[in-house]
């Protein structure tokens, strides 16, 4: 027997990211519990513990042992005797600081109640958001910039995003926070990089038949690590080698099922690429992207992912 579950509005929306572009974005579970805790110790009240007694009042020792004997014995037969049942503070707070969201704000489904309860529900959200904005990412910022937390790679860089409670799609405005640190910079850039790579090549396997997976992979691989130009460009257009080259790749365009693919280039190839991060992750890659990525480590990240 097989189940589905719909795990896709167990937590809010994330009102940062509103419209039906951004439909999946929803806030992660640790952010919720986190703002969860936040509100609840804010609306705790701060209760006073007294001070033991340092004085004894010019009591003798014996006295105050008989007195305090006496005082025990009258506690016991006053809890004996009461037996009914008192809240205590933390339970009655555990009771009130519940918080409950509404997963259906903020998307296209109609909501149900009156428009005052709505306005609260949205209000709710939107708090979260901010709390994500305002406090979780610039926390996560500091403990980056005094070594609190130190990922190594893209792995532990998401994991350690996960358990913060930030989701993926802000890491370009982490990165924005931390170029003042090149190591970190370098780290948050190239796994930008890298998943906006796997969307374009999963895309160009999209369009790729089944036999040319693997040319496609190489030529995508090609253009992203190396220099690969359009075909009118290679050579001069006078030489018999340029007009060897055109009668063969017209020859090759007229083949049946020939993919797409091979017309892709290395600027083509980077310039989709930074349109992607650009849009997902509000990331503006720098002019000298391409120099700057460690090609073993961005391969095999690449790897992982695709």
């Amino acid at each position: 027997r097989h189940y589905i579950l719909d795990l896709m509005r167990v937590t809010p929306r994330d009102s940062n990211y509103i419209g039906l572009q951004h439909r999946f974005c929803v806030l992660r579970p640790e952010l919720v519990a986190s703002f969860v805790e936040a509100e609840s110790i804010k609306k705790s009240p701060t209760e006073k513990v007294p001070d033991a007694p340092t004085e004894s009042n010019g009591q003798e020792p014996d006295d105050i042992a008989s007195g305090s004997d006496a005082t025990a014995a009258s506690v016991e037969e006053h809890d004996k005797s009461d037996e009914t049942p008192v809240s205590t503070p933390a339970e009655s707070n555990d009771m009130t600081a519940e918080i409950l969201f509404n997963p259906n704000v903020f998307t296209e489904y109609k909501l149900a109640g009156s428009p005052e309860e709505i306005e609260v529900d949205e209000a709710l959200v939107k708090k979260v958001g901010s709390y994500l904005l305002d406090t979780v990412i610039p926390k996560f910022v500091q403990d980056l910039c005094s070594l609190d937390v130190s990922p190594m790679d893209g792995q532990t860089l998401t994991d350690v995003l996960h358990s913060n409670g930030i989701n993926v799609r802000y890491l370009g405005k982490v990165a924005g926070m931390i170029k003042h640190l090149p190591h970190l910079w370098d780290l948050f850039s190239a796994e930008i990089i890298v998943r906006s790579a796997k969307h374009v090549v999963k895309d160009i396997l999209r369009q790729s038949p089944d036999h040319n997976i693997a040319p496609a992979v190489a030529h995508f691989l090609n253009c992203f690590f190396g220099k690969v130009l359009a075909a009118s460009s290679k050579g001069s257009t006078g030489s018999p080698q340029s007009k060897t080259q055109k009668k063969s790749s017209e020859s090759a365009s007229s083949k049946k099922g020939q993919s797409a693919f091979s017309q892709l280039t290395s600027d083509g190839v980077w310039s989709d690429i930074k349109e992607f991060a650009k849009h997902k992750y509000q990331f503006e890659a720098p002019d000298d992207v391409r120099v700057g990525t460690k090609r073993v480590a961005v391969l095999r990240n690449l790897c992982q992912k695709v």
